[in-house]
């Protein structure tokens, strides 16, 4: 007998879907022209990344599912304040990674699959309201979407074609529509949340995780006076410290967090690598001054990255200088 199922029901358990790696620029958003009030009260930039990573066993009969995936957006956005303290902007997103491997056993044979999944360039919706020296930000992304068609995985096991909106979802549930700026510093957010259910066999159990962060520059920041990449030294005195990564130790496939805090606006790298191995590029963000992070999944290549030590390199480039530091976290 085949067992065909589908991952993703309407009432709320996520679908476990991914897509092959996709690496699209992001692509250029044009912030509509403003009044001259607005436009002399200048342009805030910002960037995020997103990454969910979710854990899924499920039993049924005959069939027993071992599903994990791993997803992850950048975001690149923009906005003004109104005369009237309306927010009024928007931006783009993009996939940069994401995978899905599906395991188990069914009718007594093993098997297991990697079904791609495809991912389109997005839009990103930016409201809010300035309050005094405050800013309420919402970003939201509802035109994010993930698909998969109907995919094999060998022992008879099949599923269906779905399409889901996870990373939107994502954004929404670490409360990506309720962000509070400051009118004239940086502003630099970690925003997680993790959700379980554990039930019995046939209820299955998952784990969704998701992480986001958020870097905001304002235009009263002096960061507006000199980008990443522009060159030259001149007076700019790059340095980077206090590089930190947590949870530490970490573990095994799930998302660790590496902070650190920057001199100048910088165009900043996250390489990984298991101890004496080449390192893999996982995230590059320009970032402002001051405290920032970057986030790892805890995946190399199409699956969870096993139980071991690994170095994690934070690079910060900005007006012709580069430093690095490296942090090494085992994972359990």
């Amino acid at each position: 007998m085949s067992a065909r199922i589908a991952l993703l029901s309407s009432v709320g358990i996520r679908r476990m879907g991914a897509l092959l790696l996709l690496l699209i620029a992001l692509g250029g958003w044009s912030l509509g022209r403003a009044t001259a009030d607005a436009a002399a009260a200048g342009v805030w930039t910002g960037t995020a990344e997103g990454i969910a990573v979710d854990n899924a066993e499920h039993e049924s009969g005959e069939t027993s599912v071992h599903s994990t995936a791993n997803y992850q957006v950048e975001l690149s956005f923009s906005f003004s304040v109104s005369p009237g303290g309306d927010v009024v902007g928007g931006g783009s997103g993009n996939y940069v990674d994401a995978h899905w491997h599906l395991s188990g056993v069914n009718e007594g044979k093993p098997f297991g699959c990697e079904p791609p999944v495809t991912g389109a360039p997005f839009k990103v919706e930016v409201s809010g309201h300035k309050s005094g020296h405050d800013v309420m930000l919402s970003l939201n992304i509802p035109e994010a979407t993930e698909t998969n068609q109907n995919y094999e995985c060998g022992a008879n096991f099949s599923g269906f074609a779905t399409t889901s909106n996870l990373m939107s979802e994502s954004l929404e549930v670490v409360g990506g529509n309720k962000l509070h700026l400051s009118g004239s510093a940086p502003t630099s957010e970690v925003l997680e949340e993790t959700v379980g259910s554990h039930g019995d066999a046939s209820e299955g159990s998952k784990e969704d995780v998701d992480i986001w962060t958020i870097s905001v520059t304002p235009p009263a920041s002096e960061d507006h006076e000199r980008q990443p990449d522009q060159g030259g030294g001149g007076s700019c005195s790059l340095s980077l410290s206090h590089v930190l990564a947590k949870p530490s130790p970490g573990h095994a496939g799930k998302p660790i967090i590496v902070s650190f805090h920057i001199s100048e606006p910088a165009k900043a790298v996250l390489l990984v690598a298991p101890l004496g191995a080449p390192p893999s590029t996982v995230v590059t963000r320009n970032v402002p001054k001051g405290h920032n992070e970057l986030l790892w999944s805890g995946w190399l290549g199409k699956g969870p990255a096993a139980a071991g030590h690994y170095s994690l390199t934070v690079e910060a480039k900005a007006c012709g200088k580069t430093r690095t530091h490296v942090v090494t976290v085992t994972t359990h």
